[in-house]
């Protein structure tokens, strides 16, 4: 069962927008296969990598992470000489000191990567610029999934979504907890990208990136405006055969009135 970090309410429905002319897209209707990126792989280069602010920890915050490190390996040793260790080691900045370890922040940052999973998804699924940017300008799909399917039927850790903003939260590594690390880092964003109203998916600890679902999360398919008539027919005889006769596909298409997309059913 996944965790929460908020009280947001699930969307019913959250949406990935693909290219169809990329055969790894295709996946996710031949395959029902999603992929759990590195922060690193976005194309927001401070996606994971929002700086840790060890400059506002204080001499005496430093003293006491590094009592709580020795205590752990000398929990059964004179607590007064224990203090007085923990104290040299703040002055040494050998242990937990933000000058040592803010050396150290790129190479944590890599290695957090790697255990890290992220999907990201939309709550919109008539965005134009999404669909500029990652439906292959309008010619690709866009694929509709359970929310709740995707909360309560998977071994993942968190859904959210993200949190924009104009400056960076503040990270205090020791001072925050794990969990709230984490959220800083994952879920918040530029407020440039607002318009995607993006929610995630995150899984810990990842070993394959590569997630197979089960057919009946994935609610609808919707087709791109400026798709060809081939590739319309190629998507939908594809989504009939590997999800089924029930599933709802639709065909975005440009409005007579305004600058917006139209979900017009054609199954």
């Amino acid at each position: 069962m996944i965790r929460r970090l908020t009280e947001t309410k699930l969307p019913q429905t959250l949406y990935k927008y693909r290219d169809w002319s990329n055969k790894f897209h295709r996946k996710l209707i031949s395959n029902q296969e999603l992929y759990f990126a590195k922060p690193s792989d976005f194309n927001d280069p401070f996606d994971g990598n929002i700086p840790v602010r060890w400059d506002l920890m204080t001499e005496e915050d430093c003293f006491d992470k590094n009592l709580e490190l020795l205590n752990t390996v000398h929990k059964d040793k004179d607590q007064e000489k224990v203090r007085e260790y923990a104290w040299k080691v703040t002055k040494d900045k050998t242990l937990w000191h933000p000058e040592k370890l803010n050396k150290e922040t790129s190479e944590q940052i890599n290695k957090w990567g790697t255990l890290i999973g992220l999907l990201a998804l939309s709550s919109v699924r008539n965005n134009i610029l999404m669909w500029s940017h990652y439906a292959n300008n309008h010619e690709g799909f866009t694929v509709g999934l359970d929310a709740n399917s995707l909360a309560s039927k998977y071994d993942f850790d968190y859904i959210e979504p993200i949190n924009y903003q104009l400056d960076y939260p503040t990270t205090v590594s020791g001072l925050d907890d794990t969990t709230e690390q984490f959220h800083k880092k994952s879920f918040y964003k530029s407020d440039l990208w607002e318009h995607e109203k993006e929610w995630r998916v995150s899984k810990n600890h990842i070993e394959k990136r590569t997630v197979k679902l089960n057919p009946e999360t994935i609610t609808e398919i919707i087709i791109g405006c400026c798709t060809n008539p081939k590739e319309e027919a190629d998507i939908v005889k594809m989504s009939k055969k590997k999800l089924g006769n029930q599933i709802e596909i639709f065909k975005a298409v440009k409005s007579e009135e305004e600058f917006s997309l139209i979900m017009e059913k054609i199954n």
